[in-house]
């Protein structure tokens, strides 16, 4: 289980997206999602995912890891796209009784299917490349104008670093658990559904406690630091728009604008 947890997990590298300013993967990362979510022309669709395997392939991490992001996700895409496939009008292709397929469905349940993929292993590329301060730190500086209007910047972008950083702590704890309960004779491969989320209840109980333990001892240490938010602190190191970025920047400007194109002047899905 903790395989699949990709979230917070940072591979040290010297690639092009490693070297980017966290600011910059962050706003072309938010533009990148929109576009996927936007796009409704079928060659605009596919050009993002050339665009995603362009950065796979950038970024020097493998595509098994990055696509690793997607399997814990498998059950909510197929479910929300068999949603689709089922209640979307269209031409018949199957029917039985009150169960209807139609071509559209299909098509739309597949490309729905397509765009929660590449939205997922594009959201991973950026925990595999920023670390989480970097991150944390990106992430504040691009809401800092928000702190004339008292938003709380700097406890905003803590809490998202210290969040993701447990992730992965907490996955392990579970993975734990489980071998303890099954050392107990817990099972948790039966067939029968009712056995075997009656079984989960005894790592249910022990993961929150655990996850409630290391909340209070977290919160204690902040404490004793006398934490003030962003009131008076300084950086060590002060985030600066490179060459590399600005060269990012202008190519994703004409790749997004590609992808406009391709919306406006091709044919739609729908």
């Amino acid at each position: 289980m903790t395989r699949d947890i990709t979230v917070g997990q940072f591979l040290p590298g010297q690639s092009l997206l490693h070297r980017l300013d966290p600011r910059t993967k962050i706003v072309l990362t938010l533009v990148f999602i929109i576009q996927v979510f936007v796009s409704k022309s079928a060659l605009s669709l596919c050009f993002l995912i050339v665009l995603l395997g362009v950065l796979i392939a950038c970024s020097h991490v493998p595509a098994k890891k990055v696509f690793r992001a997607v399997r814990p996700m498998i059950p909510v895409i197929i479910f929300t796209a068999l949603i689709n496939i089922f209640y979307v009008s269209g031409n018949p292709v199957f029917h039985y009784s009150f169960i209807r397929i139609t071509d559209q469905g299909l098509f739309i349940g597949f490309t729905l299917f397509v765009r929660l993929t590449a939205l997922i292993a594009g959201c991973s590329l950026i925990t595999y490349t920023t670390s989480l301060n970097q991150l944390a730190a990106g992430l504040e500086q691009l809401l800092a104008p928000l702190k004339r209007f008292h938003f709380p910047v700097n406890e905003l972008s803590m809490t998202l670093s210290i969040t993701l950083r447990f992730l992965p702590t907490i996955a392990e704890e579970l993975d734990r658990i489980i071998d303890a309960q099954k050392a107990r004779g817990a099972d948790l491969s039966s067939a029968n559904l009712y056995k075997k989320v009656h079984a989960y209840f005894p790592i249910i109980l022990p993961l929150f406690m655990s996850a409630f333990r290391r909340a209070f001892e977290l919160t204690n240490a902040i404490e004793c630091r006398c934490y003030q938010g962003g009131i008076g602190r300084t950086k060590m190191n002060v985030l600066r728009l490179s060459r590399l970025d600005y060269q990012a920047i202008v190519f994703f400007c004409v790749a997004f604008g590609l992808s406009i194109a391709f919306n406006l002047y091709f044919p739609t899905f729908f």
